[in-house]
């Protein structure tokens, strides 16, 4: 039965942009005609199947209900125009016709299912596409201005734009550039603002902003440090669940003192606000490194893989799951040493502490199938998250892109690519570990951090 389930599962993860491709004419075309070896021998098996529906569905009547023109007692029931015959004719007429009516359901409801679990594989080939229709009208847009307009509305109808109304809700991966993106975040304080008690922390300025608070650099006036204070937007802040989400990171946080793990200093709560007072670190993300240096030296990926580990393990030792490991999560410090943060949305597997109700929550690209799925999800859905962001470490790249439907039901459905197959220097065995932390079923990945850890100081 969880088999079933989980399949269904897969299929509806599938079909949730079908409908925003029903409605471009050009995306629909380009999914079910699809030039490519496995389309044309998905219609040509599906033509064999119904056009032997026909004579499989005689050969069963016959075989069921057999009538034996040839004997003279057949003959005589034909002469006196049995009722007894014509009965037996009636069953047999409709018996074809019931196996007939199967045999198409059957063969016209596989290929369909095929053709929705290729749809999200579709929609990112379509999406390259586009993408290429666009750098061509770039090419002629002063030579042909016709020919620069007629692709780009190609493009556009090969791209969805609309997210389908029942996808789940995510968490939106934001970092410090994208401030203007999610939230005015004034550049400049006009005045200077303190909170806590008798004004222990003043802030300074604004470092980024998410879909839930905003991050500040703040002084502590009493032991005369930098801190960084994560504020819970007003708008949120009388929002029940939203303050739920807000103290269960700082619990979180607070029971997981580990030299990998960022620490918290202070919970404060002050006219309605609350917010988290944590070590500062000016050394930007792992995200940030990528995209400045490509991909990472393979002892460094390694060892961050290897301290990242370290800090989850401590965290499961604990109970929890952190449910949203990426590399704009990973704060570093001047000095090259590294944090986990945000355990926002981190779930405690044994007091239940968690951060929403039936909701799938974390960042679509680094999303566990499980996760994805919106089933329970445990230390091995971490690994996962962490075998993607090892991926993108080892190659600068996703191992799944697209839409966020897309991403989410290839999690589910599409085996990851060997990081080798983009970057050479990547051993076979490191590829054998990237490829069982990303394994779809929780039972294939390595089962714990610790074992991880093993396997990678073997390689390093």
């Amino acid at each position: 039965m969880n088999t079933v389930a989980q399949h269904y599962k897969t299929l509806m993860t599938a079909a949730r942009p079908l409908p925003d491709v029903l409605r471009r004419p050009a995306l629909l075309r380009f999914w079910l005609f699809k030039p490519v070896w496995t389309r044309v021998t998905l219609f040509a098996g599906l033509s064999i199947f119904l056009l032997a529906a026909d004579p499989i569905s005689q050969a069963i009547v016959d075989a069921w209900h057999p009538l034996n023109q040839d004997s003279f007692k057949t003959g005589m029931m034909e002469l006196l125009n049995s009722p007894i015959l014509r009965e037996l004719e009636n069953l047999r007429e409709t018996r074809y016709w019931q196996l007939l009516i199967t045999f198409w359901v059957m063969g016209l409801s596989a290929a369909w299912i095929l053709l929705i679990l290729d749809l999200p594989r579709s929609i990112e080939a379509g999406e390259q596409m586009s993408a290429e229709l666009l750098r061509k009208s770039e090419e002629v847009r002063d030579s042909n201005p016709f020919l620069c307009e007629t692709l780009n509305t190609t493009a556009k109808n090969l791209k969805p734009d609309k997210m389908p109304m029942d996808q789940p809700v995510v968490k939106e991966d934001t970092a410090p550039a994208d401030i203007a993106k999610t939230r005015a975040v004034p550049r400049a304080e006009k005045e200077v603002r303190f909170v806590g008690p008798n004004q222990r922390y003043r802030i300074d300025k604004a470092l980024a902003s998410g879909g839930a608070g905003i991050v500040h650099q703040a002084e502590d006036t009493v032991l005369g440090r930098k801190v960084a204070l994560k504020e819970l937007l007003e708008d949120l802040a009388g929002d029940e669940e939203q303050a739920k989400r807000f103290k269960s990171e700082a619990r979180a946080l607070a029971l997981l003192n580990h030299a990998y793990i960022l620490p918290i200093y202070d919970l404060l709560e002050e006219n309605g606000h609350f917010w988290l007072v944590m070590e500062l670190l000016t050394g930007g993300t792992l995200n940030d490194r990528i995209e400045k240096s490509g991909t990472l030296d393979i002892n460094q990926c390694i060892g961050i893989t290897k301290g990242i580990a370290s800090g989850l393990g401590f965290a499961h030792q604990q109970g929890f799951v952190h449910r949203d490991i990426k590399p704009a999560n990973i704060l570093f410090a001047d000095d090259g040493s590294f944090r986990i943060t945000d355990f926002g949305i981190a779930k405690h597997l044994a007091t239940g502490i968690k951060t929403s109700h039936g909701l799938v929550l974390g960042s679509p690209e680094y999303m566990s199938p499980e996760q994805a799925s919106g089933e329970q999800v445990d230390a091995r859905s971490d690994i996962y998250s962490l075998g993607i962001t090892m991926f993108q470490m080892l190659t600068e790249e996703l191992p799944f892109r697209g839409d966020t439907s897309s991403v989410m039901a290839q999690h589910i459905t599409r085996p990851a690519s060997p990081p080798s197959t983009i970057n050479a220097s990547v051993s076979k065995k490191l590829d054998q570990v990237v490829l069982k932390m990303l394994a779809k079923k929780p039972d294939e990945r390595f089962q714990s951090m610790t074992e991880l850890i093993e396997i990678l100081n073997d390689l390093n």
